[in-house]
């Protein structure tokens, strides 16, 4: 299973809490900890911090303080790279996790087993992205543990689906995807697509805070794995709805806008991400600025130039925004096919084709190169 599948979900999702013995049987911190995440997905600083200290304050020494630190500081810097100077106390407040975690009575069984799980999930997405491969694997077996010990859980809690469902959906769509991995899923529980999806959408609907995350991977399934787009775009929808100011959520919405020709609906956000200055804002941006240009307003020259401005950019990303590459690729050779440069758009389709990731680019990319034959 494809670590930076499912891994972020299990960490966002664990700000939440609510599943342990201690915040679940309590109303107040409950409540307390949905504002505060509400906040920090919404990414209003302010009443961020003034909710986070609210929660500390009732539960001090938690696992869950230095938790919402990593969760807050990762969203400030989404998307987080690990040569980021950031990165460092980032890590720092996951280790903090892990070591008041561990040292929660058995009692709080849930608690342990999820801030454990949670934090080593995130510690290993990033060590992955760095290519430290080792100290990648050494986390998630550990998180691997902890999400099977979920799975008996789930009838009790439903802030469990969100890893289950993603589990039961990954462990059988990622080697039918990717078959070269089919020889080495046996050794792995097996799981149910079907399920999964239930049991994801499920938990946008009966989960207090993992509710978001069940949105945000709904999506990406949708879009990666099962080529529906529209289905993208009532999630993304709904997920923007709740959360406006989130730049991140923004661009995935914008995505499936362009994607169901909602062109319109798409060009004032497109605009509104463009003013952001990361790189990762930026490059997507410019894509999707791009097929504005070209797909809705037929301006091929100025979409030709956002294109590759997309292209330049997230070649700086180290991997953070490869799935928009293939899209700008795309564009930029469906724009040199209309200036009739067959040279140029045969070079580019190719280039998009190396970075595809989903289906609907790589049929369209078979189809412009067959005709370039």
């Amino acid at each position: 299973m494809p670590l930076k599948s499912w891994i972020i979900v299990l960490i966002l999702s664990s700000i939440s809490t609510v599943m342990c013995a201690q915040l679940f049987q309590n109303d107040g911190h409950k409540q307390r900890v949905k504002v505060a995440a509400k906040y920090i997905y919404n990414q209003e600083e302010e009443l961020a911090d003034k909710a986070m200290k609210a929660v500390t304050s009732k539960l001090p020494d938690h696992p869950m303080n230095p938790m919402m630190s990593a969760v807050y500081l990762l969203w400030q810097e989404m998307p987080m790279k690990t040569t980021d100077t950031v990165f460092q106390e980032f890590e720092k407040y996951l280790r903090e996790t892990i070591r008041l975690a561990d040292e929660l009575p058995d009692e709080y069984y849930d608690e342990k087993i999820f801030f454990d799980m949670s934090a080593r999930a995130l510690l290993a997405e990033h060590y992955a992205d760095e290519g430290a491969y080792v100290k990648a694997i050494n986390e998630a077996r550990r998180t691997y543990a902890n999400v099977k010990q979920g799975f008996d859980l789930v009838d009790e809690n439903p802030e469990f689906l969100l890893t289950t469902g993603l589990y039961n959906y990954f462990r059988e769509a990622y080697p039918e995807k990717y078959p070269i991995y089919k020889s080495f899923v046996w050794i792995f529980k097996n799981g149910d697509k079907e399920k999964g999806l239930e049991q994801l959408h499920r938990a946008t609907k009966e989960t207090i805070i993992s509710r978001v995350e069940a949105y945000l991977y709904l999506s990406y399934i949708y879009l990666r794995y099962e080529n529906d787009k529209y289905k993208a775009y009532e999630v993304l929808n709904e997920l923007y709805t709740l959360f406006p100011n989130n730049n991140y959520f923004k661009v995935k919405y914008i995505e499936a806008l362009v994607l169901n020709d909602m062109y319109e609906e798409a060009y004032p956000l497109i605009l509104e991400v463009k003013e952001v200055q990361k790189t990762y804002y930026v490059a997507s941006s410019e894509v999707f600025y791009g097929m504005y240009k070209e797909l809705y307003e037929g301006d091929n020259i100025t979409a030709l130039t956002s294109y590759n401005i997309a292209i330049s950019k997230i070649e700086e990303l180290r991997g953070q925004g490869s799935h928009y590459i293939s899209q700008a690729y795309l564009g930029a050779g469906r724009c040199y096919a209309k200036f009739g440069n067959k040279k140029k758009s045969r070079e580019y389709f190719e280039k998009a084709l190396e970075y595809s990731e989903t289906t609907w680019v790589k049929e369209e990319l078979e189809q412009h190169l067959a005709t370039l034959k």
